[in-house]
């Protein structure tokens, strides 16, 4: 990108020689156009150079650690200073150079800020200008084309996530469990039988509203778990146990929709869960993050390989929406999926 930006500011400098070599034409003779292009054009164009060198240096390596770039008024405020500051040294050394080398004794007494400072001055801060607001331009557009980047991939992803949610909502082992569980309950104790009716359509109701969103409070994340969990308790029994050690102060936080049911799911279909080797699933908060953890049992050694690509969905997620992505791991018998927690916008 660099050597694009260097070729446009040849073109842009080869262009303004021409015009000056036009205008000496016609004002003065060819020889001495000519021969003042000639030592203006490497002149001007490494001038040109290093300013747009040193405002990538500063953009790159000084600005970020004095100002909040994501802060507008911050950003334009800072250039500002910069450009000012750049156009002052700049004048001061090339009108001490151009002193030190051009004036003849007759002009030694003549003022230091006369009509060649202020002429240097003026091309000095038209010239830096320029090359800062096309530079903000050109980045500006660039990142304008990231984010329409970013937005189909997460397109793309938010598909495979959708695609998901509906095989949910069709899955049939998951139905017939319920369905099963929820005829033997009709029979032997209705009021449980209607609460559990109650749970499974929320279930269902939050997997069809909420799957459409890009990230949903924690909250909500936690009231569809509650649900799930209940459902689960009634096949499982005291055999399936879940604590929820979540702080009120992070429930605002954001994920992505479906996020806790993935990952219950997945600790519910691949662990053994039985009198002798109960499943612990437990939320706890860290940092900014929370961790699921379960006991690790696996029912088969397939356990990484049979997660699918529900996890690899949500950590592509995460690259569109945050900094950070999910982390798996097993450390002591315990399966820790850490997920980052996003900071609402407002």
């Amino acid at each position: 990108m660099n050597t694009n930006r260097i070729y446009f500011y040849l073109f842009i400098v080869l262009l303004f020689n021409g015009f000056h070599l036009i205008s000496e034409i016609y004002t003065s003779n060819i020889q001495e156009g000519i021969w003042e292009t000639f030592v203006l054009l490497p002149i001007s164009f490494v001038f040109t150079l290093v300013i747009f060198w040193s405002r990538l240096y500063l953009k790159e390596k000084i600005i970020p650690k004095i100002i909040d770039i994501e802060n507008r008024s911050q950003f334009l405020g800072i250039w500002t200073v910069v450009i000012f500051l750049k156009t002052v040294f700049l004048t001061f050394m090339l009108k001490g150079i151009s002193s030190a080398l051009f004036n003849d004794d007759d002009d030694i007494n003549e003022s230091f800020f006369d009509l060649g400072f202020w002429s240097i001055l003026l091309i000095n801060f038209s010239v830096i200008a320029f090359v800062y607001f096309v530079e903000i331009f050109l980045e500006s557009q660039q990142e304008k084309q990231d984010i329409k980047i970013k937005l189909t991939q997460y397109q793309s992803e938010k598909s495979i996530a959708q695609y998901m949610a509906l095989k949910k909502q069709l899955n049939p082992h998951f139905l017939f469990n319920s369905f099963n569980s929820l005829s033997g309950l009709i029979s032997t104790d209705t009021k449980k039988a209607e609460y559990f009716l109650q749970e499974l359509s929320n279930v269902y109701r939050y997997n069809l509203t909420q799957s459409e969103e890009v990230v949903v409070p924690l909250k909500k994340e936690l009231e569809l778990i509650n649900s799930y969990i209940s459902l689960q308790k009634i096949r499982f029994g005291d055999n399936i146990i879940f604590e929820n050690h979540l702080e009120e102060s992070q429930l605002h936080l954001l994920i992505p929709p479906m996020t806790l049911e993935l990952l219950f799911e997945n600790a519910i279909k691949h662990n053994i869960i039985e009198n002798s080797k109960p499943l612990k699933i437990s939320i706890i908060s860290h940092e900014n993050n929370i961790d699921v953890i379960n006991n690790f049992q696996p029912k088969s050694n397939e356990y990484e390989k049979s997660l699918g690509i529900g996890q690899k969905n949500l950590v592509n997620q995460y690259k569109m929406l945050h900094s950070l992505a999910p982390t798996f791991k097993i450390i002591n018998d315990n399966y820790i999926a850490s997920i980052p927690l996003i900071e609402p916008e407002i």
